[in-house]
C-alpha cells in the first residue's frame, strides 16, 4: 500500500472520548432521555451471524424493561489497525440513554485490541468486506441479538464501511431494522473505489470484486424505515458527494432519509458530539 494511503489513514484520529454530563430527574423517568450517567459493565457476547461466530460488546443502560431498545454498532474499514472505537460509541450510549442495550459487533474477520476475532475474510478494506455473505452474516447477528434481548425496536448505527453495510442489511432484510444512522457512508462502492484509486494509487482499488453497494440495495429498502445520514463537510475518505447521491437515489424511490454534512469535520466523526446527538433525536 502506497505511503499516501498510510499518512492519509494515520492523520484521522479517532478522538479522546468525550466528558459525558447529564442530569437526572425523577420527573422523567418514563421517557428515553438522558440518564444518569451509570451503565452495567460490558459483556462479551458472540452473536450468531449465519455461519459465523461475531464478537460483540454489550453495553446496558441504567434501567431495562423487558423490551428495551436494541442500538447495534458497527465499525469501519480500519486498514491499519484493531477497531475497538465502536465500544467506545456503546458505552456513550449506554450511560446516556435510559432503557438501550447497545451493541458493539466486531465485523467479519477483524481482530480488536484485546485479541477477540469475529469469524470470515476481512479482505483489503477495500470495499470486498461489504460482500452478501458478510452483509447477510451482520443481518443474522441482529437478529439474533432481537430475539436475545426482546427488542421492542431496531436501531444500526454504521461508521464508513460499518454504514456501507448497514445500508445493505436494509436492502436485503427490508423489515429486521426500524432506524439506521448512517455515518461517513461510501454509499455508492464503484464511485468510491474509483475516487480512493485516483487518491492513493492502491491498486486494490481496481477492477471488479465481490461486494454490494448500498446504492444498488435502495429498491429493497422499505419505505417505513428512517434512515439518518451524517457526513463531514472535509470527509476526503467518503467524499459527502456519496452520502449526497445514496439520499437523493433513496428520496426519489420513496424512501425516508435525510442527510445532516458537518461543516468542517472529517471522516473520522463517529464519537463527536453531534452524531451521538443524532442519535439521540432517533431514540426519542
Amino acid at each position: 500500500m502506497m505511503k499516501q494511503w498510510r499518512e492519509m489513514l494515520n492523520s484521522t484520529p479517532l478522538g479522546r472520548m468525550a466528558r459525558w454530563l447529564t442530569v437526572c430527574s425523577a420527573l422523567f423517568t418514563t421517557l428515553i432521555l438522558p440518564g444518569c450517567g451509570r451503565t452495567s459493565a460490558p459483556a462479551t457476547l458472540w452473536a450468531k451471524g449465519g455461519p459465523y461466530r461475531l464478537k460483540t460488546a454489550v453495553f446496558q443502560s441504567a434501567y431495562l424493561s423487558s423490551t428495551p431498545t436494541l442500538v447495534v454498532v458497527l465499525h469501519g474499514d480500519s486498514p491499519l489497525g484493531k477497531p475497538d472505537y465502536q465500544d467506545t460509541f456503546a458505552a456513550k450510549v449506554a450511560a446516556a440513554y435510559r432503557d438501550v442495550v447497545v451493541a458493539a459487533i466486531l465485523r467479519p474477520g477483524y481482530t480488536d485490541p484485546q485479541g477477540n476475532v469475529s469469524d470470515g475474510v476481512r479482505g483489503q478494506t477495500t470495499g470486498d468486506n461489504y460482500n452478501a455473505q458478510n452483509t447477510d452474516a451482520i443481518a443474522a447477528a441482529i437478529g439474533d441479538l432481537k430475539q436475545r434481548f426482546r427488542s421492542r425496536r431496531v436501531i444500526v448505527v454504521g461508521h464508513s464501511g460499518g454504514a456501507a453495510i448497514t445500508a445493505n442489511v436494509l436492502g436485503r432484510y427490508p423489515s429486521l431494522v426500524d432506524v439506521a444512522l448512517l455515518v461517513s457512508c461510501p454509499c455508492d462502492v464503484a464511485r468510491w473505489r474509483e475516487y480512493m484509486f485516483q487518491k492513493t494509487q492502491f491498486s486494490g482499488f481496481r477492477g471488479e470484486i465481490d461486494t454490494l453497494s448500498p446504492i444498488d440495495q435502495i429498491g429493497g429498502v422499505s419505505p417505513n424505515v428512517t434512515i439518518r445520514m451524517v457526513v463531514g463537510g472535509k470527509d476526503d475518505v467518503a467524499l459527502p458527494a456519496l452520502s449526497e447521491a445514496y439520499k437523493t437515489a433513496a428520496l426519489r424511490a420513496g424512501k425516508r432519509v435525510t442527510l445532516t454534512e458537518l461543516e468542517g469535520e472529517p471522516h473520522d466523526i463517529l464519537l463527536k458530539a453531534a452524531v451521538l446527538d443524532e442519535l439521540g433525536l432517533l431514540l426519542h
